[in-house]
């Protein structure tokens, strides 16, 4: 890491060595290019995990016309699970009143 004392006479000082002398901009700038394209990455999968996060975003790797099936694999998940915990339930209430009523 270097400190920019003057950036307008690009004199960079070390601040473990406390040497001060003239910043390389080839060098900085390929790093930085290399950087920005790394940034760059990181926000398209950042951007892509929001859009994974809200059911009607479309999913970055993802075919067109598929921003509702988030909506719709929920809503049958959810009937499946209600059918499943009603039949539990409808099963313990007919066990109940069979223990109560003396049905079996």
């Amino acid at each position: 890491m270097k400190i920019r004392v003057a950036p307008e006479t690009e004199l960079v000082m070390d601040p473990l060595t406390s040497v001060i002398s003239k910043e390389k901009t080839a060098a900085s700038n390929r790093s930085m290019m290399a950087l920005i394209k790394k940034l760059d990455e990181t926000e398209y999968i950042v951007d892509g995990l929001m859009d994974s996060l809200q059911p009607d975003k479309p999913l970055t790797n993802s075919w067109r016309g598929r921003e509702k099936t988030a909506v719709a694999a929920g809503t049958i998940t959810n009937f499946f699970y209600g059918l499943i915990a009603g039949l539990i339930i409808s099963g313990l209430v007919i066990i109940l009143f069979g223990i109560i009523y003396g049905g079996f």
